[in-house]
């Protein structure tokens, strides 16, 4: 049995994801060799699709790079009944990518137009609701103004307790001013470049 490798050192969370999930489909048996840059947040999610799949994984660093050895399926059930082995899965066309696992952008602090206390409530409301599944949630623009609202930093450092990251446009808190508090700033082209190949949700 070969070990399949995937060199995913200059993708998105998104490319990562499919990458991950193209080779899970098209080898379900085989073990996996993951080579990965130093973004956290991409390794975090392959390790938990991987957890989810039931693949037992180990993680290794080697300088900067990360490597994640996946082990086989047949490695993680030592005497499987023939019934029991899986098909390959013909590989599909194309791999979607669920909205659940795209990050989320806002650029204003409530929903327009109407009652702004209202908007600001229902905004909320979609945030503590947000799956676990969201690699992160940025505040850029308008969104910045989320941080003055006491209600609104809850309900963000809830979502940061619930394994979602909050991050801040580092050009919006320069010039509409503020302090980044407990949340990560991250500078715009990360996100610029995301929402032009379609792999942000803007608000």
């Amino acid at each position: 049995m070969e070990t399949l490798t995937l060199e995913l050192l200059d993708v998105t969370v998104s490319q990562a994801v499919m990458e991950l999930q193209a080779a899970l489909s098209q080898h379900p048996l085989d073990p996996i060799q993951i080579l990965l840059g130093p973004d956290e947040m991409i390794r975090h999610n392959l390790l938990r699709i991987l957890e989810r799949s039931g693949r037992r994984v180990e993680s290794r660093r080697h300088g900067s790079l990360w490597q994640l050895d996946v082990a086989s399926t047949e490695a993680r059930i030592p005497h499987p009944p023939p019934v029991a082995i899986p098909l390959p899965v013909p590989p599909p066309l194309a791999i979607p990518v669920a909205p659940a696992h795209k990050p989320i952008l806002l650029l204003r602090s409530a929903f327009t137009p109407g009652d702004p206390a209202l908007g600001r409530r229902l905004l909320l409301g979609v945030l503590q609701t947000l799956s676990r599944e969201i690699p992160w949630i940025g505040l850029a623009h308008q969104g910045i103004d989320l941080l003055e609202d006491p209600t609104a930093v809850q309900v963000l450092r809830g979502c940061q307790d619930r394994g979602i990251p909050v991050r801040l446009s580092s050009e919006s808190l320069l010039f509409l001013g503020g302090d980044s508090g407990p949340f990560e700033v991250m500078e715009d082209q990360e996100w610029q470049r995301l929402l032009g190949r379609g792999g942000i949700n803007l608000v």
